[in-house]
């Protein structure tokens, strides 16, 4: 056995694996990230990014740069073939958490950001045109992996697959996927226009054509996103470069366009039974798939591994026991479930609205695109009957320096008081290693309803609120017991 042994190993450098080896090499974890490919992807294939992953990347302090090389998508809109809006969806500038919900990017520069950024770590070994043939042991993790046509091995602690639809990590630990019964053909159309042409830049089309669904959406610069669906008769074959001209007609044509790639892709709905297995994990399109619709697979995936990287770092310091990495799946797949739901739902709309223009009767089934935050239902956090407790917390400037309170608390656990604290409060709060905020912020009054005193986890989700000292004291130890926190 080598004498090295990485606290953590990471299959798959795409955005989540990337982003989740940024994240771990941050806390000063040793983390070994093995990759099949060279580079960054070299075509797009994830095209949104919201406020949640904005947070995230906030924490590796490439928020502003993302912004900067992103657009902002303005409104959506379900249309007939003439691209009359059925119904529109306004997005506002920003949300609770300080960012705009929704921003378009290009995945290679994205890429490029991520992974210059974490260029800056020691800690981080990228092993890319490595192929993974084997994972023998998980005590610890033997992964055998080839180079060059030369077999080595290496060795962690915890091993995490961010290796996308395909997972040989999933497959390895066994892992089923439950089908949610959405299988459809669509051909994904990339293009990037070389003049300027009279195309929407910051509004997206659901086009809900009886004749053909389609989706458009403007990208990053000159980047350009459609998708139409397959008619039952078609197949692969028949999408012959004159055909993708055809369909690209109304919007695009050789003479101001080029196409980057034009791929037939059966979108799913499905979600694996099992994100772990001993010290093995699961995250991204391992774990789940979904249709693109709401633009939300990447996302997802950078929730999961957000969620998992700070429970295996307490673990990993000793400062919270082996029992919290039980929370992973527990609080992340029925989010994962709700985010797969709502974009089956932007589908199934697509089609209600369609049979308008055929003269059938139009009955909607749902609005699309939900609720930004949705609870966890499932996991760590006090009374779920009090309607903020286990959502986003949101993000503030704080009056006494340049920071906001993500950056003040950090990877922390969180007290924001509106009273003064008894000194019992204070001893257990500085043994459990909570950072304290005292703050009469306008923008939490809503939090301070009837509460004095408001516990944040690491993930910014809101733990609790509390009235008293005595309250307080009770979901300080609620939380100590629940994290299984070690003090």
């Amino acid at each position: 056995m080598s004498d090295k042994i990485f606290d953590i190993g990471i299959i798959g450098y795409g955005p989540v694996g990337a982003t989740l080896s940024g994240l771990l090499s941050s806390l000063g974890l040793s983390v070994v990230v093995i990759e099949k490919n060279k580079g960054v992807s070299p075509t797009a294939r994830a095209i949104n990014t919201d406020s949640e992953q904005l947070r995230t990347f906030n924490f590796l302090s490439i928020a502003t740069k993302v912004i900067a090389n992103s657009r902002r998508l303005k409104k959506v809109h379900f249309t007939d073939s003439e691209f009359n809006p059925y119904s529109s969806i306004d997005i506002p500038e920003e949300d609770k958490l300080g960012w705009p919900p929704t921003l378009l990017f290009y995945q290679p520069e994205l890429e490029t950001i991520i992974r210059s950024n974490n260029l800056k770590y020691k800690n981080l070994k990228i092993l890319e045109n490595t192929e993974v043939v084997k994972i023998e042991s998980t005590d610890p993790v033997q992964v055998n992996i080839r180079n060059n046509r030369k077999d080595s091995s290496i060795y962690c602690k915890y091993l995490i697959g961010c290796d996308g639809a395909n997972s040989f990590v999933r497959k390895y630990i066994k892992a089923k996927l439950v089908d949610f019964g959405f299988d459809q053909d669509w051909i994904v159309i990339d293009a990037h226009t070389t003049k300027q042409i009279d195309i929407s830049i910051d509004e997206a089309k659901q086009i809900c054509d009886p004749n053909r669904l389609k989706t458009y959406v403007p990208g990053r610069r000159n980047h350009k996103r459609f998708e139409f669906k397959l008619l039952k008769e078609e197949t692969k074959k028949d999408f012959t470069k004159k055909k993708v001209w055809e369909l690209l007609s109304p919007w695009i044509n050789k003479n101001n366009s080029k196409i980057e790639r034009a791929v037939v892709y059966k979108f799913h709905a499905c979600i694996a039974d099992k994100w772990r297995d001993n010290n093995i994990f699961i995250a991204g399109d391992a774990a789940h798939q979904m249709p693109p619709f709401l633009g939300a697979g990447m996302g997802t995936g950078i929730r999961d591994v957000f969620n998992l990287a700070w429970k295996i770092f307490l673990v990993i310091r000793g400062k919270a026991d082996e029992k919290l990495l039980e929370t992973y799946q527990l609080e992340r797949e029925p989010h994962a479930n709700w985010t797969i739901q709502q974009a089956k739902l932007i589908g199934e709309m697509m089609e209600q609205y369609s049979y308008r223009e055929k003269g059938e009767k139009y009955v909607p089934s749902s609005k699309g695109y939900g609720e930004v935050f949705p609870h966890l239902s499932r996991g760590y956090y006090g009374d779920p009957s009090d309607g903020l407790i286990a959502t986003p917390f949101c993000r503030f400037n704080l009056d006494s320096s340049k920071k906001d309170s993500d950056e003040y608390f950090g990877w922390n656990f969180g007290l924001i008081s509106k009273k003064k604290l008894t000194k019992e409060i204070n001893l257990i709060v500085k043994k459990m290693n909570i950072k304290v905020l005292s703050v009469n912020d306008n923008k939490l009054k809503n939090y301070f309803k009837d509460a004095n005193y408001l516990l944040i986890r690491p993930d910014k989700y809101l733990f609790s609120r509390s009235k008293t000292n005595s309250e307080l004291k009770e979901a300080l130890s609620e939380l100590e017991k629940q994290f299984s926190l070690i003090t």
